[in-house]
């Protein structure tokens, strides 16, 4: 998992992962200011975002999730929520694999991090990376985010 603020992308090297995110941070950048939720396909590569907002909870109602197609650009618009992640050898499955999804659900164990996502952050959940959104954090109900699906083979881990 990587974590952070968007004015600190490039201080941080995140430049380094591929054309892919830096177009995904550039499309953050440009966004409106109260966009529309729904999915929007990005130049015909595979990539999409999804604009969504939701009620957070309980960490107990929220499940571990993993990817195996995709990796997640996560980035909070307004609102804030908090975010677990763990390695995903260390969980066990909770299901089947869902490929029309690109879903993996796992049983919950032990968090090796908790990230609080207000707007203005971002993190980056790659294959490996579970992690278990929608928890709510004190003075928050709700969050609005974006959600940017980038095809595993397009994204250059440094």
């Amino acid at each position: 998992m990587i974590y952070g603020t968007l004015d600190d992308f490039e201080a941080m090297g995140l430049g380094s992962l591929g054309e892919a995110v830096s177009r995904s941070v550039a499309w953050i950048r440009n966004l409106p200011i109260d966009p529309k939720e729904g999915r929007y396909a990005l130049e015909g590569d595979g990539m999409y975002a999804l604009v969504m907002r939701y009620a957070t909870g309980d960490a107990a109602a929220s499940r571990f999730e993993t990817h195996r197609q995709y990796v997640d650009l996560q980035y909070t618009l307004a609102g804030a929520e908090v975010i677990d992640w763990a390695p995903r050898g260390t969980l066990t499955k909770d299901g089947d694999y869902d490929a029309e999804k690109d879903l993996l659900f796992h049983h919950p164990g032990p968090a090796f991090g908790r990230v609080i996502k207000a707007a203005g952050c971002f993190s980056i959940f790659t294959p490996v990376d579970a992690h278990r959104p929608k928890i709510r954090t004190e003075g928050f109900e709700s969050v609005f985010k974006l959600v940017f699906k980038i095809p595993v083979d397009l994204f250059a881990a440094p």
